[in-house]
This record gives structure tokens, C-alpha cells and sequence, in this order.
């Protein structure tokens, strides 16, 4: 007799056999129990969980001998011919093969005919989306008043593609991804029965790669059989062209830290080794997706098909990192994920997708952003004559020269807390308006007055001060509530005359950050021009 693949030996014959289904499992027992068989079903999730064998048991618990009953006996000629294919009452279609609408029409005369030895003439439609629009509104009056010997079984990876009016005249059931443990139990079962040698540490490879489909796993582990008599870990690895678990740990450090230099290296090995790199794209998504799961959930073990050890090593690894680098580390991996799985050349893909991941390193948040102006306003002299400002005592303010007062003199305990003032107004902006309150930390604190606000623009960001002029009297009510006095804001271009006697400086300390000289190393490229974002004045 020929070899059967593991996938076919081991297809589940009762439902007892189906892992990982329980809800459906059990809602079918008790419908064949209680007698309240419905004439379609339509049975939806990822592939290789089961839909198409709880099709054939459900067809073998309504046809058997003993039945319809919530267990099919096996035994009985009904149950053994659905087993091999070979029953008359049981129609097996590919929807993938058979889309047309003839193929629909000559269903619906044979539904016409009784069985022929069974209770019901059973059809199994298998991938249903994808039979044309045409095919499904001539299915449509036959779901909808079908002859009472008659049950459909729909299967299909893609429930969405299917039009509503066929949906609901079906009973629909959903299968889960199986989990990594479940999947490692079978496993460990079926490798005990056949007698096979492998690693734990290997199968739990496989459970990983099989992501959640039984079928893939038993493939895996019929390839991985027919490549040693003695299965480890590193053959496997070999075998499916993964990479160690040791090297994407390391990758994912450097990938943490910004070390583009490294994270090129890894890569560099990791072709080397022969390993896949759409494999490798894919794991990483997976990796930062887990760290990023364990960084903002304290009970990541209940969501984390992984070990408490695993779990523990995940958190040291973003020990350091803040949830906004993880988030925008991650939704660049999935960006990057895409990428190298369609590209022609897929490790410069790779290479040029994780240095834009570097860039992320370098970035400030908000709050960072806040602390370093509060810091910078601390020690500056900014309100010095670099900008030919007077001093408050010889200049009058805003409304003394518009109205001829006497100069007033400044709230000195307002000037006191102009940092906890610009904190404040920024995060009731925030609250409020997101944009307008990230717009505004671009800006620095020139001065506070009894009657005065007053906040700069460098070159490079003076294009966001006609929005803030626009937004003044928001801004202005803010100020209102969080000082008691009614401020005017008032909006200004910091002084370039330092920036330009630095340009030299500034140029020298850029060529030294290691980032700057990796992507001139990468790209073969040289700086020609350095400008400083106070280079020019705001409009």
C-alpha cells in the first residue's frame, strides 16, 4: 500500500477529534441530539482547521446507520463509504473548480432525486467563494425552498465574498485558529504513535510556523520526517530556512536600539545561512507585535501562545522602550512585511525597510519634547537683545502703546511659572485639539508679560505659525483659564545671527552621529549643504 501523508492518516473521523473547535463542536452535538438539523450550513475560517473534515462527520452522523446521531459509529457502510469518498449521497465540489453557472443548474436537477440508500443526499461545497455571482443566484431559490432529503455544506476561507442572501439562509459556524499549545499536543501524540524522533524544542518550531493550522503542522512534520530519522531543532531550522531563535533575538535588539550598522551585519548572516527573508520580515512582525503586546498588557501569558520564561525575556527587551517607538516600529515591520513578500530583489527590500526603522530611534516625543523647551527656556537668553528686544522696564507692552498708558508692570509671578503655563496650555490643547497642540510644542517661550504671551518660530518651522495666529483665540481662552488674566498671544521668528555663526559647528557635530555616517556608508552619498531650521525668518 502507499505511504499516506500524516495530514490524511490523522484526519479527524468524530468530533471528538476536531481540537480546537469546541463551540462548534458542541453546538452541532447537540442539534443532531436534539433533532434540529437545519438544510444549510456554512462553515468559515483559516485554512487547515477542520472545516472540511466536520463536514464529512456531520455528513456521516446524519447518514449513519444509527443515526442521525451527535457520534457517527465509523462502522456501518454509510459511515465507511463517506470515510473513502465513495458514497452515492455524499457530494464532495470544489467551488473552485466548479464556479460556472451550468455547473449550479445540473445541482439543482439532481437535488430533484431522492437518495439512494442514505437519509439525506448531502452536498459539500468546498472554497464556495468562489463560484460566480451568476452561480449563487441560481443556487439562491434552491437554499431557499429545498427539498426536505437535502442538506448544504458550504466551506470557505472567505466568508465576506459571499453575498448576504446566500449567508442568510445558512446556519453559519466559525472556526478558530488553533492555538500553538493545542497544536504541540497533537503533535506530540501523532509523533508517539508513528514513532517518530524529534526535538521538542523542533516541534514547537512547527507549531510556531504552522500558525494556527493543524494541516500545515502535520505537513511540516512529514517533510522534517522524510529529511532525518532524528529531527533537531537546527535541521529544522535548515530544512524551512528559519532563522535561529538566538539571531532574531539579536536583530530585534538592534533593530530596538537603532544600531543600523548591526541589524545590516544580521541580515547580511542571515543570507548567508540561507535563511528566508520573507520568513525573516514575518517573524520580526510577529516579535515586535509580541513585545508590544507584553509592554501594555499586564496579563500578556493569557493572550501569548508562549512561555512564562519567553514572556519574561520579552519584557526585559522593551524594559527601555516606550509604547509610541514600539507602535511606530511595528506598524513599519507590517509595512515592510508587504513589501519583501512582493519584491524582486527582497534583501535590499529588507535592508532599505529596517533603516527607515532606525530613523525611529532618533525621534521626541511630546513629553520629551515639552521637558527639553522647558529645560531650553531655563537657560537661554533667548529675550535678550539676539532678538533687539528691550528690557521689559524700557519697553511699554502691547496695549500701553496702543492706548498711551502708563507701562505697567509685569505679573513677576506669572514670569516665575511661564514652564508650568506652556505645559499646561499644551496638554489642554491636546485634549481638545490634537494638531493644534502638536503644532504648538514646535514653538519656544520668548517671553511672558502682564498683558503678553509671547512664543517664537525657527526657520524650519515658521510654517506653522499662520496656524497658530489662526487658532489665537483658542489658544487665548486656554491661557485665560490657566492664568486668571487675559493674555494676548503673540507670535514671532527667532533670530538666526547665532545659527549662522554656527553653521560650521553644526555641520561637524552632524557628520559625527554614527546614523549619519551609516546611511552615507549605505548610499555612497556625502553632506553638500547643512542649514540650520533658524536660516530663515517666519512670514
Amino acid at each position: 500500500m502507499s505511504y499516506i501523508v500524516l495530514a490524511r492518516k490523522w484526519r479527524p473521523q468524530n468530533f471528538d477529534d476536531l481540537i480546537g473547535q469546541e463551540t462548534v463542536v458542541k453546538t452541532l452535538k447537540n442539534a443532531l441530539a436534539s433533532g434540529k438539523i437545519v438544510h444549510a450550513y456554512l462553515f468559515s475560517g483559516p485554512r487547515g482547521v477542520g472545516k472540511t473534515s466536520a463536514a464529512r462527520i456531520l455528513a456521516k452522523s446524519l447518514n449513519c446507520l444509527e443515526g442521525p446521531a451527535s457520534e457517527p459509529c465509523g462502522k456501518c457502510r454509510h459511515c465507511q463509504a463517506i470515510t473513502e469518498g465513495s458514497s452515492v449521497d455524499v457530494f464532495e465540489i470544489d467551488g473552485a473548480s466548479n464556479t460556472g453557472v451550468d455547473d449550479v443548474r445540473e445541482l439543482r436537477e439532481s437535488v430533484k432525486y431522492a437518495p439512494s440508500s442514505g437519509k439525506y443526499k448531502i452536498y459539500i461545497i468546498d472554497e464556495v467563494h468562489m463560484l460566480s455571482t451568476q452561480a449563487f443566484n441560481a443556487l439562491l431559490k434552491t437554499l431557499e425552498e429545498p427539498p426536505a432529503h437535502v442538506i448544504f455544506i458550504f466551506a470557505t476561507t472567505e466568508p465576506k465574498k459571499i453575498p448576504p442572501t446566500i449567508q442568510s439562509r445558512c446556519q453559519h459556524h466559525s472556526f478558530r485558529r488553533i492555538s500553538k499549545e493545542r497544536i504541540k499536543e497533537q503533535l506530540l501524540k501523532i509523533v508517539n504513535a508513528e514513532k517518530i524522533n524529534i526535538e521538542e524544542a523542533a516541534l514547537e518550531m512547527i507549531a510556531r510556523a504552522a500558525d494556527g493550522s493543524i494541516r500545515d503542522a502535520l505537513t511540516l512534520l512529514d517533510q522534517a520526517s522524510s529529511f532525518s530519522d532524528n529531527i533537531t531543532a537546527k535541521d529544522l531550522q535548515t530544512l524551512l530556512g528559519l532563522p535561529e531563535v538566538e539571531i532574531m533575538s539579536n536583530l530585534a535588539e538592534t533593530i530596538l536600539t537603532g544600531d543600523i550598522s548591526s541589524t545590516l551585519s544580521t541580515i547580511k548572516e542571515l543570507t548567508d545561512r540561507g535563511s528566508d527573508l520573507r520568513s525573516i520580515s514575518k517573524e520580526l512582525v510577529e516579535h515586535f507585535r509580541n513585545l508590544a503586546i507584553v509592554k501594555i498588557t499586564p496579563d500578556a501569558k493569557d493572550i501569548l501562545d508562549y512561555s512564562i520564561d519567553d514572556i519574561q525575556r520579552f519584557k526585559r527587551q522593551v524594559s527601555e522602550v516606550s509604547i509610541e517607538e514600539l507602535t511606530l516600529l511595528l506598524t513599519e515591520l507590517l509595512r515592510l512585511e508587504g513589501e519583501v513578500r512582493s519584491a524582486i530583489n527582497p534583501r535590499y527590500t529588507l535592508e532599505l525597510g529596517l533603516l527607515r526603522t532606525s530613523f525611529i530611534k532618533g525621534m521626541t516625543s511630546l513629553d520629551e519634547i515639552l521637558k527639553m523647551l522647558g529645560n531650553s527656556v531655563e537657560h537661554s537668553d533667548i529675550s535678550k537683545p539676539a532678538l533687539t528686544q528691550k528690557k521689559e522696564s524700557e519697553s511699554p507692552s502691547y496695549n500701553q502703546k496702543e492706548e498711551g498708558k502708563p507701562q505697567e508692570t509685569p505679573d513677576k509671578s506669572s514670569a516665575m511659572d511661564k514652564e508650568k503655563i506652556w505645559h499646561g496650555l499644551i496638554r489642554n490643547l491636546d485634549s481638545k485639539e490634537h494638531l493644534l497642540a502638536c503644532k504648538l510644542a514646535e514653538a519656544k517661550i520668548i517671553n511672558l508679560t502682564a498683558s503678553e504671551f509671547i512664543i517664537g518660530f525657527n526657520g524650519g518651522m515658521s510654517v506653522l505659525a499662520d496656524s497658530i495666529r489662526n487658532n489665537s483665540q483658542l489658544i487665548e481662552r486656554e491661557l485665560n483659564n490657566l492664568t486668571g488674566n487675559k493674555l494676548r498671544l503673540k507670535v514671532m521668528s527667532l533670530a538666526a545671527e547665532e545659527t549662522k555663526n554656527n553653521t560650521n559647528d553644526l555641520k561637524k557635530k552632524i557628520l559625527s552621529e554614527p546614523l549619519v555616517q551609516d546611511a552615507m556608508r549605505l548610499f555612497n552619498s556625502a553632506i553638500v549643504e547643512v542649514r540650520s531650521l533658524k536660516d530663515k525668518k517666519s512670514e
